[in-house]
This record gives C-alpha cells, structure tokens and sequence, in this order.
C-alpha cells in the first residue's frame, strides 16, 4: 500500500488499525456498523475520519479507493460473503489491492465437526434453552434469534442460537474471491496461536493481557501443525487485486 493511495478499513471496529495507520502518515479512513463504537471513537479522535457505514452497501463511488482492509469482518453477514466482496470490487479502481480475513474451517475444526464432538457446548446450551427445560425450572423463555438460512452452503458458528458467524475451507474462500474476478496474489492460513488456543484450550495457551502465553506443549503443537497449512489456523488472509 501506498501513502499518496486512499486506504478503507472496511468495518473497523475500535478504530485500532485506522489509529496506527494514520499516525505511520497513511490516507486512511474507516467504516464500522455500530453507531455507538463510531461516537466514540469521534469523541476521543476527532482527527480520524471514522464514520457510520455497512459493508454490504458501501456509499463510495465506483473505483474510487486504491486499497481496502477487511479483518474479520465479512464473515458476520449472516446473507453471506459474496455481497460484501462485490461491493470491495465495485468500489477498488482497477489494479487496487485489498486485505480480507475469515475465520477457517480448518482441518482440525472438520474432524471435530464430523465426529460430532466441534459444538459440544452448543448441544449442552440447546437443551438448557429448551421452553420445556426452561419451565420446569421456572425460568422465562429465551428469545428467538437470527437463524442461519437453511440452504446456507458454508458452517455457521455457533451451531444453535445467535448467528455469529462463518468458517470457510480454504477453497471456499477463495472461490467467493474468484467468482467476483479478484485476482488472488496470497492465501495465507494466519493467527496460527489462536487456533491453539481454541482448539486445544487454556491448558496448553493461556490468553492474559490480550496476549496467548503458550506452554511448551502448545509452543511443540503450534510449531509442529505449522508445517501443515491450514490444519489449525483460525484465520484466513487473502491478498487480492482488481
């Protein structure tokens, strides 16, 4: 990326990555769904130009921003990625670049999944928000929430509740990519630690200060799953262009 090229931060959050980008003196700007998160981040850097905005109907005009940053953010669109994605193309001048990460269904999340043993806490959830359950302990009954389409082609997370989000295999993300004509420069599995961590738990990774302190189990496993892509990443990071 290029200083004299205007960056989008598309759904950003904090503002953390707008924040450091703007003070290494890049031409950034950021876009984030929560009104709230927006006015506060206003309020304490008045400086940054954060503004309320949707990714799936991106108000700039066609070919107008040189590169975009989207870190995990696409995935909660519960319609799915492709809206998303052809917006960032509709909006990249030709031969932009743009940075997108999802969450990865990766190879040990599918063995887990398919010896029924990946959503073990969801299960137990289910049947304690069951209205029947519920009532036999005198509780009130739980809201209804947003549930995943039932022709959805890719693995929602959680399975029950709330929809939070899509995991995509490898070939999954990328064919969203192609299907809108990006070009893929990179596919690249990233945030290898946090795979450990949520995939073999605190015993072996422990989260403290917003840093994973691995033990030297977890330090073996990560560095021996890592000669293995895409086998425990919990990201996914695609470089692509227009």
């Amino acid at each position: 990326m290029t200083k004299e090229g205007n960056i989008l931060e598309a759904g950003c959050g904090s503002g953390r990555f707008v924040y450091y980008l703007d003070k290494l003196g890049y031409n950034i700007s950021g876009i984030e769904l929560n009104a709230d998160s927006v006015k506060k981040v206003n309020l304490r850097y008045p400086e940054l130009k954060i503004n309320v905005g949707d990714v799936t109907k991106l108000s700039f005009k066609d070919e107008s921003i040189d590169h975009i940053i989207s870190l995990g953010v696409i995935e909660h669109v519960i319609e799915g990625i492709d809206g998303p994605i052809r917006e960032m193309y509709r909006v990249l001048k030709p031969g932009g670049i743009a940075f997108v990460i999802v969450p990865s269904f990766n190879l040990i999340r599918r063995i887990k999944y398919s010896l029924g043993i990946l959503h073990l806490k969801a299960y137990f959830q289910k049947i304690k928000d069951n209205k029947f359950v519920r009532s036999l302990f005198n509780k009130p009954h739980k809201q209804a929430f947003n549930k995943v389409p039932p022709n959805s082609k890719y693995k929602s997370w959680p399975l029950f509740g709330r929809f939070y989000e899509y995991r995509f295999r490898k070939h999954e993300f990328e064919h969203e990519l192609l299907k809108e004509n990006f070009k893929i420069l990179e596919s690249i599995p990233v945030s290898l630690m946090d795979g450990i961590y949520h995939e073999f738990g605190s015993s072996f990774v422990k989260l403290s200060d917003l840093t994973f302190k691995p033990n030297k189990i977890g330090n073996f496993l990560n560095n021996f799953l890592s000669k293995y892509p895409f086998t425990h990443n919990h990201m996914h990071l695609c470089i692509i262009e227009k």
